[in-house]
């Protein structure tokens, strides 16, 4: 098997990527950086958002595992003090294998349409002005919101930003897509749904507006400025896809949420 280490980058971090990269070295396992097979994350959650959009191209061929020693380890299931017991699992064991796939953007402008990838949420945000968005749902009309924007979150994403918003955290036997808003601006004239919206696997959740200018458009740890754009589009997508190798067994949804608060 390939593998490759992404790490947070602080001392420990470091620490524990040589140590876990000398061992696997001793094995049958080949350290491959540019087509790895494994990608062994060390660091907290943001550290695997920063391996997955490192390796997107082939993320649906990868598995990823992660020890925890950053801030947040919701994605990864070891501890560092477990860090042979996962050099152990990596070299012996079969892990059960949880998939996600990525949310998909797409960004269309008058002659193109660029596309991108989320593990956790993307969010269309104006921080200088009142962004106006009509909010479609398969196409159908649902709703003209005014404030700072609206989250589009996965089920992953649902412990990340979305939670900062009231939304909802969701089971991870479910997939689907979850909408929440961004400060919004309610009185006589102006109404929006108010509450987080959570929508089937297959739905398409699209933005247009009157203009843009001056927003952006937010995907996991990555933005870009969408001035120009004109339409955003949001779904499941059908060809990209995270695998999370699970060793821990006992190691429930549960204890995740727990491990948040």
């Amino acid at each position: 098997m390939r593998y490759t280490i992404v790490n947070r980058m602080d001392k420990l971090s470091l620490e524990t990527s040589t140590y876990i990269d000398n061992r696997l070295k001793e094995s049958d396992l080949i350290r491959d950086d540019e087509n790895p097979e494994l990608v062994v994350v060390v660091g907290g959650d943001g550290t695997f958002l920063v391996g997955i959009h490192k390796y997107l191209e082939n993320i649906s061929d990868i598995l990823m595992v992660g020890i925890h020693t950053g801030t947040l380890g919701f994605f990864a299931d070891f501890k560092i003090e477990e860090v042979d017991y996962l050099v152990d699992c990596i070299l012996a064991n079969k892990p059960e294998v949880s998939t996600k796939r990525l949310l998909e953007i797409h960004l269309k402008e008058e002659d193109n349409t660029e596309v991108f990838y989320a593990l956790n949420e993307s969010r269309v945000e104006n921080i200088i002005k009142t962004q106006i968005l009509d909010v479609y749902i398969n196409d159908v009309h649902l709703e003209t919101f005014r404030g700072t924007g609206i989250c589009v979150s996965t089920q992953p994403g649902s412990t990340g930003y979305n939670r900062s918003l009231k939304a909802a955290v969701i089971s991870d036997e479910l997939e689907l897509i979850q909408v929440a808003e961004i400060t919004g601006i309610h009185h006589r004239l102006f109404q929006s749904l108010q509450v987080p919206l959570i929508l089937d696997a297959n739905t398409n959740v699209k933005f247009t507006s009157p203009s843009f200018k001056e927003a952006i458009m937010c995907y996991d740890h990555l933005s870009i400025p969408i001035h120009d754009v004109q339409e955003v589009e949001f779904k499941l997508s059908e060809d990209k896809k995270v695998n999370f190798a699970r060793y821990h067994d006992k190691l429930t949804y549960t204890h995740r949420i727990r491990s948040l608060f």
